[in-house]
């Protein structure tokens, strides 16, 4: 679970490198607009972090229950 974790935070970088320059730009220049290759890969790397952070809640959620069973018995 802690590489799940490690992901998580490592694609949130290149997610947050993309997206404030393409909102700063797209603030500055709207007739410009985002590329998009960039608007594919930001939705990709959104959608990891959301499967990432749903999977490590899962399982904290699986763990909490599993322990709260154990010491009930």
């Amino acid at each position: 679970m802690e590489e799940l974790a490690i992901f998580r935070i490592f694609s949130s970088f290149p997610l947050f490198g993309l997206l404030l320059p393409d909102l700063s730009s797209f603030f500055i220049y709207p007739a410009r607009g985002i590329p998009l290759a960039h608007i594919y890969v930001e939705g990709f790397l959104l959608l990891s972090v959301i499967i990432c952070t749903a999977g490590i809640w899962y399982n904290q959620k699986q763990r909490r229950g599993n322990v709260q069973v154990t010491a009930g018995s």
